[in-house]
């Protein structure tokens, strides 16, 4: 269970927010299953700002040798600015991994590593293997893991992506192209370009998968 600790100014906490809190908490707890438990903590502070009618929050995510604080900390409602602020700390943290990866894969860079981000390191590695391996064979609910932590970035780029196409990016239109990225992943995953990162491969099946949808949308316009 994440440790967190949650202040509130000039807000009541309402079982609503602790619902949607609950919620975020839970996606982000298997993204640091491989940190120590006792290395890890959230602070959380929300205070509502009533002349600009909007909420401010403060999310700081303590780390083996780091703290990752969430820059997108204002919204009009809590729940809002929780989505966003986990959304931000979910990205800042797969950014975080993926920098002890490279550091760990370099000798030199290794031995600066602090002995907890090298055991983590180590632990994820075994981990991300057998994912990979069940993956392989078929297991679903291995490759769902193995892709968690690149989700956050994978809606972002679709956000951008459907945009970019004139698309309006909605979280619904986001979760059905993310729904297709993965469905194709799961059944491609053997022929993943070894050099690619997971991320970047998923990024470029998001960028083919709207480029697909976008030209049958623009085929099945009427001519004017």
């Amino acid at each position: 269970m994440l440790r967190y600790h949650l202040t509130t100014q000039r807000h009541e906490w309402t079982a609503a927010d602790e619902r949607a809190l609950q919620r975020h908490l839970q996606r982000l707890e298997p993204q640091l299953r491989h940190f120590r438990p006792d290395l890890v903590h959230l602070d959380i502070r929300i205070v509502h700002q009533p002349r600009a009618d909007e909420f401010v929050g403060s999310f700081r995510l303590s780390l083996p040798g780091t703290v990752l604080v969430a820059r997108r900390n204002r919204a009009p409602t809590v729940a809002a600015l929780l989505h966003q602020a986990f959304a931000d700390l979910e990205e800042r943290l797969a950014r975080y991994k993926a920098r002890l990866r490279r550091e760990y894969a370099h000798e030199r860079k290794r031995a600066a590593l602090e002995p907890e981000q090298a055991r983590f390191l180590e632990r994820e590695l075994l981990d991300r293997r057998e994912l990979l391996d069940r993956a392989l064979a078929g297991d679903r609910a291995a490759f769902d893991a193995l892709v968690e932590e690149e989700l956050p970035g994978l809606r972002r780029r679709v956000e951008r992506l459907l945009a970019a196409a004139g698309r309006e990016a909605t979280e619904a239109a986001v979760e059905h192209v993310v729904a297709d990225v993965l469905a194709k992943a799961m059944a491609e995953l053997a022929h993943k370009p070894a050099r690619w990162t997971l991320g970047g491969w998923l990024g470029w099946l998001a960028q083919r998968v709207v480029q697909r949808e976008t030209s049958g949308l623009t085929a099945a316009q009427p001519a004017g």
